[in-house]
């Protein structure tokens, strides 16, 4: 299944052809040094694990919850993943997404952003999606707030990174009244 975004960018699954494609963005720092969960450097076997997770996930769910952002020649330039837990059986929701560097300032992760938290308000009965990120991710922060995120709080300590230093980061959040 396929998600149209804009004319030349589409969401869907992500399969283990996928994994060089994973591997070689994921080889630049510069994506993966604001996230909790992208090791650096990175490997194709961690790829190839990763989609294996992926894959697992979508079996016990019985839905994807976690897309490859894709051009419209069908390379994967980056993920998204909605944290949902079982669809449908939770009002929380937590949303996580990288994008290759070449892509960064072209206006696609805010349009992927925004078309999964619609997904996840409409499809899987969410009414709260959160976003936190580190604080000096200023890309993401305009992503977010460019989706209709708000600042919630401040998150003094958010995480012991990589680079042997704890962070701090802040809570985003978007809410869908009834």
């Amino acid at each position: 299944m396929s998600i149209a975004i804009t004319p030349d960018i589409h969401l869907s699954a992500i399969t283990m052809a996928d994994a060089e494609d994973i591997n070689a963005h994921l080889q630049d720092h510069e994506v993966s040094r604001y996230t909790l969960l992208i090791p650096h450097p990175y490997t194709l076997a961690m790829a190839h694990e990763w989609i294996a997770i992926i894959a697992d996930d979508v079996q016990r769910n019985g839905c994807e919850t976690i897309w490859a952002i894709r051009e419209s020649s069908g390379r994967m330039i980056g993920a998204v993943e909605l944290h949902a837990g079982s669809a449908g059986k939770q009002h929380v929701s937590e949303i996580g997404y990288w994008l290759a560097k070449s892509h960064w300032g072209r206006g696609i992760m805010t349009a992927v952003v925004k078309a999964v938290a619609e997904r996840g308000f409409c499809e899987f009965g969410v009414r709260r999606i959160t976003a936190p990120i580190f604080a000096p991710n200023v890309g993401s922060a305009r992503v977010l707030e460019k989706s209709g995120f708000v600042v919630e709080a401040p998150l003094l300590r958010l995480a012991y990174h990589r680079d042997g230093q704890f962070h701090d980061g802040r809570l985003y959040a978007l809410v869908r009244e009834e």
